[in-house]
């Protein structure tokens, strides 16, 4: 099969997005505990507010290549299995192994109890959830897949909008709540983004470019916005959510852009086969970074955006490097 480049370079940039936004959250973090919304909040904000529709382009690409596809279930999850589930083993262990040598290092003991409540809430690292979520949608796909030709594409497109409102719904409904249902069950939300990355592949209305970009900006901006009045008058990150109104706009938005053009092969195409692992190991990475600035206490950032942006140069390097290392390895490629 021809490689698509436009989604092969959506998929890096999706990547870098998923770096800025683990990169200025803890901005957003430090000014919401001290109640101190000055400039080096807003920048975290609004970098934040513009990199949120880094998983549902995760999700919306991932749809595009596994649903409709011609598979028996054992080819399915057999191609699948292959590709994840190993990967989520051995950074899972990485990454307990890590918290736990932090644990110590620290009071001299490890606590092995809120690892083992990180294990089985599928978060063994912050990042580490899609990896977790994404295994339901993989098992769920040759389902849909020995079903889909059933059914009519008026009734997928119906089906689509209903199960990315019942995401939506469900994703408020927990939050408000606090509920924290099984990581098994986090794929339900995320149904309608997977369909849709499907269906918008063979869709026939186009629309303006420019009138698609304008979307996604000004999504954005009201994500800020409206994230700092929840923020500061209710404690509430509702609008940074990936099932919020405005995240589902700019991300669909951003995403019928690159279904609308057709690009070359690129230096963001290239590594788009090592975007796995750089998505794997940048949390790490970025964690030691920001450890090593604290113990150290080092100062040297005054400016939040050469902060911001000296992190990502650092954290996107040394994180492919070490992926396009083992990729290398006949055995450690395995694991990105």
């Amino acid at each position: 099969m021809k490689r698509n480049y436009t989604i092969d370079t959506l998929r890096t940039i999706a990547t870098f997005l998923v770096i800025l936004l683990h990169i200025s959250a803890s901005f957003v973090i430090e000014g919401k505990e001290n109640d101190a919304y000055d400039i080096s909040f807003w920048i975290g904000n609004v970098i934040d507010s513009f990199t949120r529709i880094c998983v549902p382009l995760f999700v919306l690409i991932s749809g595009l290549h596994l649903v409709g596809r011609k598979e028996s279930f054992k080819q399915s999850y057999g191609k699948r299995a292959s590709r994840i589930l190993l990967p989520i083993f051995v950074w899972t262990i990485i990454y307990l192994m890590y918290k736990a040598a932090l644990q110590y290092l620290s009071s001299n003991a490890i606590d092995y109890k809120p690892l083992f409540s990180s294990l089985i809430s599928g978060k063994p690292f912050y990042h580490m959830w899609y990896l977790y979520m994404i295994i339901g949608l993989y098992f769920f796909a040759p389902i849909l897949n020995n079903n889909i030709s059933l059914i009519s594409r008026k009734a997928l497109w119906l089906i689509s909008v209903f199960l990315l409102f019942f995401g939506m719904l469900n994703s408020a409904y927990n939050l408000f709540l606090r509920n924290s249902p099984s990581f098994l069950l986090w794929f339900i939300d995320y149904l309608g983004y997977f369909l849709l990355g499907y269906m918008f592949k063979n869709s026939n209305k186009n629309i303006s470019i420019i009138t698609l970009a304008i979307i996604y900006l000004i999504s954005s901006v009201l994500i800020s916005i409206l994230s700092f009045y929840t923020i500061k008058h209710f404690d509430s990150l509702y609008f940074y959510s990936y099932l919020s109104p405005l995240v589902v706009v700019a991300s669909l938005s951003f995403y019928k852009i690159f279904q609308q053009i057709r690009l070359p092969e690129n230096i963001l195409s290239r590594i788009s086969n090592l975007t796995l692992g750089i998505y794997l190991i940048h949390a790490g990475i970025l964690d030691v970074i920001n450890k090593s600035i604290d113990k150290f206490n080092f100062k040297v950032f005054d400016n939040p955006v050469i902060e911001i942006s000296v992190k990502f140069i650092i954290v996107l390097l040394i994180s492919t490097l070490i992926t396009y290392m083992f990729s290398q390895s006949k055995y450690l490629k395995r694991i990105i």
